[in-house]
């Protein structure tokens, strides 16, 4: 498209949607024109907050049409507000207008359409660009979700969302990128937190970035390597009014390119920042704004609701970090700056974009020529500093749970309906007690008839562990047979006689269908001697603990007649890196490197790399000494039992089985976070089984007691951040 053509578009556009804005400020409205624009109005309903620091939420539901989004002009200011989002949703987050607590949309198919805070300005896309929404699409639901900063009376804040009845021909979609790999020492200035990620999928033009941290960051960016060549995409300061900015140029990523970038943070404060959705915590946020052509199905039509990426996360190619340009620590002057305005973009005139105002004209948010930019400047400035040491949230009630690696606070969903009312223990409230006596009986109920006992093994021994696969369609079971873990079986020093008993002669793993209880299939036979811990990372692969051979195997989906990977001397009790006694469980992280739990000997959680390779170890047994509140120091383990991983969360949780707690330590550095006491000890079993809730981006522990002198066997629900008991209820129907 011819460059001085697409001006004059979005000239006509950005006018249209200034008389627009005050002829339908109210209420949605058809105007006639070559593109068929309308506008609708996502406003609160006169809203009194009711506390600082409220979320609320409105939905719209959309005509039933095939629409475009194509633009935004928000109807608030910061003095009511610290941020607004809006959400295309399939289905929203409640069956009400409007409402103060949980979630914007329900299910996955929902998308980040637009984004404000800091009295960012009004935007528009480029022309023939827009969200596909209504008819034909997964998208029936506009929802805008505003976070108040104050009490406030009346409000009518919200969202004016332009439409066109004209089909685009580039859909828009939204690539949030960024790390929780966030620690930030006490004193420390530059501190850098790399991600990484390669591209594969159509080609896409990132049109729009906008940068989101918290006051200790400087500044955000995110570059693209293709051929050994690195070209920055933006370079942005979070602490400028959080919108989608233009790019001077845009920038195209096809497949195989490689996405890198980074946030810097100067800590001066006298404390650790790690990652978190307060004001206490950080957070590394670029979200890029792009265009594609979709595919189209047998009779012309297109596709939607498959945007091509969504998250680029965490580190995944740590070696391209030192691609990243010296000067990626500076931030950019004025928003203008933000994206790289040599040549050499080979991108198309019209996935380009300027931002509206509403009122007619482009908006030069930084410009020098404004006289209000030094004053902006000025409280760019004082926004470094506001409010720090302070926690405006209450993160024992606020948990993010969007489908998609994003600390931004987006939804708070409001867990009162779980929260029971207990006691707090121990310094600093970081030990929290459950009242056994609120509890949510039916939360769950159990399945009489699942599995199908008819398609399983006669002899279904003691079960070692349980664990889902990635499509949540089949459960896999470690069992022991016929075999039952007694003293007869191990000489002096954990050594199992072999000589005398051999491998379980029966298939010892079983796969059963999660939709029908039956079995599909089960092997393992003459294979394991005494099977404990099972777990399936992310690429699928089964990794199992035998407490006889002190050893740990991973599995690849496609062979499990011979382990890929083995780690520990086969029958060999030891405590060196080479060497495990009774491994419990493992954790496996995204890049391929895994803990284990080296309980029951050893009192420790030992991580290797991909290749098995001894990288550090965490933990000491008891050596008698006890801290304020009567339990064992930090740290020091009665057998460590289970693991739990939360890499977006830096968690590494243990269950300390016989000291009746949980332990939750930093995943990067082993730094103890708190320990977990679900319950008074004399109330309470040895804490057997953890596992993080799957599918979430919140920190939900699921813990279960059990033991042969336990009468009454739990599972609990716990916020492993802060140590709140969510809810529990029995595990014995």
């Amino acid at each position: 498209m011819d460059k001085s053509r697409f001006g004059i578009t979005t000239t006509v556009l950005n006018i249209f949607l200034g008389l627009l804005s005050i002829v339908n400020y109210n209420y949605a409205a058809s105007v006639k024109n070559k593109d068929d624009l309308f506008s609708i109005n996502i406003t609160m309903p006169n809203f009194n907050t009711t506390q600082g620091d409220q979320y609320s939420f409105l939905q719209y539901e959309l005509p039933d049409e095939e629409l475009a989004i194509v633009g935004y002009s928000p109807l608030i200011t910061m003095n009511a507000a610290h941020h607004m989002l809006t959400f295309a949703c399939a289905k929203p987050g409640s069956n009400k207008r409007f409402w103060t607590s949980g979630q914007a949309c329900t299910g996955s198919e929902q998308l980040i359409i637009h984004g404000w805070a800091r009295n960012a300005p009004s935007m528009n896309l480029p022309d023939d660009v827009g969200f596909p929404v209504g008819r034909n699409t997964p998208y029936k639901y506009i929802v805008v979700n505003i976070h108040y900063l104050t009490n406030i009376l009346n409000d009518k804040s919200g969202n004016q969302i332009i439409m066109s009845r004209k089909s685009r021909k580039y859909q828009a979609g939204v690539m949030l990128a960024g790390t929780s790999q966030i620690y930030l020492k006490a004193k420390t200035h530059s501190v850098r937190t790399p991600f990484s990620c390669r591209y594969n999928g159509p080609t896409i033009s990132i049109f729009a970035a906008r940068v989101h941290a918290h006051q200790w960051a400087r500044v955000n960016s995110l570059y693209r390597v293709r051929d050994g060549v690195v070209t920055q995409i933006v370079k942005g300061d979070p602490q400028w009014p959080q919108s989608f900015y233009p790019l001077t140029s845009p920038i195209e990523i096809q497949t195989d390119d490689y996405l890198i970038g980074q946030c810097v943070y100067d800590n001066d404060d006298d404390q650790i920042i790690r990652v978190g959705p307060t004001h206490k915590d950080e957070m590394c946020n670029v979200y890029a704004m792009y265009s594609f052509e979709p595919t189209k199905t047998a009779n012309g039509k297109q596709k939607t609701g498959e945007a091509p990426i969504r998250s680029c996360w965490d580190n995944e190619f740590s070696s391209l970090a030192n691609l990243i340009p010296p000067d990626s620590d500076v931030p950019p002057r004025k928003p203008s700056d933000i994206g790289e305005t040599g040549s050499g973009h080979h991108t198309h005139a019209e996935h380009a974009m300027n931002p509206s105002t509403g009122n007619g004209k482009h908006s030069s948010i930084g410009s020098n020529d404004e006289p209000s930019y030094d004053e902006y400047m000025d409280e760019v400035e004082n926004m470094r500093h506001r409010n720090r040491g302070q926690n405006p949230y209450d993160i024992n009630k606020v948990l993010s749970h969007l489908g998609l690696p994003d600390y931004e606070y987006v939804d708070a969903q409001n867990f009162d309906y779980l929260l029971p009312t207990h006691l707090t223990y121990g310094k600093d409230q970081t030990v929290k007690l459950h009242n056994a006596k609120i509890m949510s009986s039916n939360l769950y109920t159990c399945i009489d008839t699942w599995p199908d006992v008819k398609s399983l093994p006669n002899q279904l021994g003691e079960i070692g562990g349980i664990a889902l696969n990635k499509a949540n369609d089949e459960l896999i079971v470690f069992h022991r047979g016929p075999r039952k873990w007694e003293n007869k079986y191990f000489s002096g020093n954990y050594r199992f006689r072999n000589e005398a008993y051999g491998p379980i002669d029966e298939d010892v793993l079983l796969h059963i269908d999660t939709r029908t209880g039956q079995m599909k299939s089960r092997w393992g036979a003459k294979m394991f001697y005494m099977p404990h811990g099972l777990t399936i990372d992310h690429a699928g692969n089964i990794w199992l603990t035998d407490i006889a051979m002190h050893q740990v195997f991973m599995f690849k989906p496609n062979d499990l007649t011979h382990p890929a990977l083995t780690v520990g001397e086969m029958f060999q009790p030891g405590s060196g890196p080479t060497q495990l006694c009774r491994p419990a469980d493992i954790a496996v992280m995204k890049n391929g490197d895994f803990f284990v739990a080296d309980g029951y000997c050893n009192s420790r959680i030992i991580k290797f790399n991909r290749k098995g390779e001894y990288i550090t170890e965490w933990g000491t047994p008891m050596n008698g000494m006890h801290d304020n509140d009567g339990y064992p120091l930090p740290n020091q383990w009665n057998i460590v039992h289970s693991i739990a991983l939360n890499e977006d969360a830096q968690l590494l949780c243990g269950a300390d089985r016989e000291n009746y707690r949980i332990q939750c330590l930093n995943s990067n550095t082993g730094e103890f976070q708190r320990q977990i006491r679900v319950e008074a000890k004399d109330n309470i079993g040895p804490i057997y089984a953890i596992e993080f809730a799957p599918n979430a981006n919140g920190t939900v522990l699921f813990a279960v007691t059990g033991g042969s002198e336990t009468p009454v066997k739990k599972v609990y629900m716990i916020d492993a951040r802060s140590g709140d008991i969510l809810t529990s209820f029995d595990s014995n129907p």
